[in-house]
């Protein structure tokens, strides 16, 4: 089976355009609409059959009006009268097929019943009798210039029936070269030009139109004729494309014919040519939506593309400036600038308890406070705030904004929403690195509290032995040298725990506010990688998506 990739020049040129278009709608896929890609998608599948059906066969059908002489010249061109010709009305109902070889019908077959062509229709030039009347010796005829041609004559595209008009437009979707017959009555009907030559102004290479019953004009009227017909063919913006006069009764003009199709199908590039024709058709509506591409009008031939310019390329990377205003946003919708205050304060109010001597709670009841332990949240230790959303949400509105600013509008939108659309997910990440990152700084604070406790724990026990022996001492019911020693150790142990106490509370305060800086630089780098994940990934990857679409409709364009 012969592929684009497998075919020599111009097929090799054509297959690298197909392949690169191939790789646009891939990576277009999601970011534009899929209406939009359906035309690449449908000329793809196209292309695939027709290089696997017959790349050996070129594929030439004859179109036309009603009474244009279709039939006529295809007999004039087969040589035999394989077409039935009628004076007064038209009897061309379905498509009729001619290969040249007998002995290559059989591999035409697919491409016909491709297009329509029932196969009592798919006729041949030679029959095998022929090849069989050569005596033994006889050299060989020469070989048929239009060996490899495969003609159709195709139902009249203005007939009253629509199933004929629906031949004629799958054949003309499908077929290598395009010839329309005309004649000098009906060159000018505005049905053609707008439904069928218009539309296909992109396939001038890949068209030739042909003026019948040129016999039947007025002595010096051909020059007229043609000149109004290539001016109303220049309108539809076939400007290069071939018109020949010719008229199948006489057989003028028909040589020329016959020696244009002799060479299309020496050279064997038709199907290439068509199809090279029907990706310049797609470059004309796929560029602008790419953005960076400006096509201007479409392509008159296969080998100008028309006003085609690739445009600058994008940034395939976000900026330093865009990534730092975008954490900077997530730091002030997260809170950082005072979270290590808020952390230094809830951790004091955590911390604090657990480090104070226990005298504390003597001097509240001196004071007629009722003994309570302060609480872990209390009025001088703010609790957590959540992350501000709104912030959130101009934050990654902005920043989507700026990424895909060199996008097109559609591709942007696209990006714009997977990004914007990942609000929940960063506000959640955020809000668990905030609360991780307050819980362990709390935690850290607190680090030096055991040894604090031990201390107290030992001084005042130490106290309360000398309270002990100090009442036991002055009642007489221990030994008197005790008792100055129990006051002593009431004293030391009491102004140990004072001291402790000092000590302990200051570098609690201390541990704290280091605390909320470490806690405030930890959520920072959290922040950090939230974006990366949740912003800063997605926004290059697509940005990078789209620089090698770009690159493959470069590929597309030339």
């Amino acid at each position: 089976m012969t592929t684009a990739a497998d075919a020599t020049s111009p097929e090799a040129g054509t297959g690298s355009r197909l392949d690169a278009l191939g790789r646009v709608v891939e990576l277009a896929e999601g970011r534009l609409a899929a209406g939009e890609l359906e035309p690449a998608r449908e000329l793809l599948a196209r292309a695939a059959e027709r290089y696997a059906l017959s790349a050996e066969h070129t594929l030439v059908v004859l179109g036309g009006a009603t009474g244009v002489g279709k039939s006529s010249l295809f007999n004039a061109l087969v040589g035999i009268g394989l077409s039935p010709v009628a004076v007064r009305r038209p009897t061309t109902s379905e498509p009729l097929a001619c290969v040249w070889e007998a002995e290559r019908l059989e591999e035409a077959r697919p491409l016909l019943d491709r297009l329509g062509v029932d196969q009592r229709k798919q006729l041949c030039r030679e029959s095998p009798l022929d090849l069989g009347r050569r005596t033994p010796g006889q050299s060989l005829a020469p070989r048929d210039p239009l060996a490899g041609l495969v003609l159709v004559d195709l139902p009249d595209h203005d007939s009253t029936r629509l199933e004929h008009r629906a031949v004629v437009d799958r054949a003309v979707e499908f077929a290598d070269l395009l010839i329309w017959v005309t004649d000098p009555q009906k060159y000018a009907d505005a049905s053609w030009h707008d439904d069928y030559l218009k539309p296909l102004s992109s396939h001038g290479g890949v068209t030739l139109v042909v003026l019948n019953q040129i016999d039947k004009l007025p002595a010096g009227a051909g020059p007229e004729c043609m000149g109004d017909l290539r001016r109303l063919l220049d309108l539809d913006g076939l400007r290069d494309v071939e018109v020949l006069p010719v008229s199948a009764r006489t057989g003028d003009g028909l040589p020329q014919l016959r020696a244009r199709l002799a060479d299309l199908v020496a050279g064997r590039r038709a199907a290439a040519d068509r199809l090279g024709a029907d990706v310049d058709r797609i470059v004309v509506g796929l560029g602008p939506l790419l953005g960076n591409v400006s096509a201007a009008e479409p392509a008159p031939s296969p080998t100008d593309t028309g006003s085609i310019v690739l445009g600058p390329q994008p940034a395939d990377q976000v900026s330093d400036a865009d990534r730092e205003r975008a954490l900077a946003g997530l730091r002030a919708a997260a809170g950082v600038a005072s979270l290590a205050d808020a952390v230094a304060a809830r951790a004091v109010a955590r911390t604090l308890p657990m480090v104070s001597t226990p005298l504390r709670a003597v001097g509240r009841i001196w004071r007629g406070n009722q003994a309570r332990s302060t609480p872990v949240v209390g009025p001088d230790a703010p609790a957590a705030v959540p992350v501000d959303r709104g912030g959130l949400d101009q934050v990654l509105g902005q920043f989507a904004g700026a990424a895909t600013q060199r996008l097109p509008e559609e591709w942007g939108r696209a990006v714009k929403t997977r990004i914007t659309g990942s609000r929940r997910e960063v506000a959640e990440q955020l809000d668990h690195a905030l609360s991780q990152c307050e819980l362990s700084a709390v935690d850290g604070a607190s680090a030096g509290a055991g040894a604090a406790r031990l201390g107290h724990a030992a001084l005042l026990l130490l106290a309360a032995l000398g309270l002990v022996c100090g009442l036991g001492g002055a009642a007489g019911a221990l030994p008197g040298f005790l008792g100055p020693l129990g006051a002593a150790a009431l004293v030391l142990g009491a102004l140990g725990s004072v001291l402790v106490d000092v000590r302990a509370r200051a570098s609690a305060r201390a541990r704290a506010i280091k605390s909320g800086q470490v806690a405030a630089g930890t959520l920072s780098v959290e922040l950090a990688a939230v974006a990366q994940d949740a912003m800063f990934a997605p926004a290059a990857q697509e940005l990078d998506r789209y620089q090698r679409a770009l690159e493959a409709f470069g590929t597309v364009v030339r």
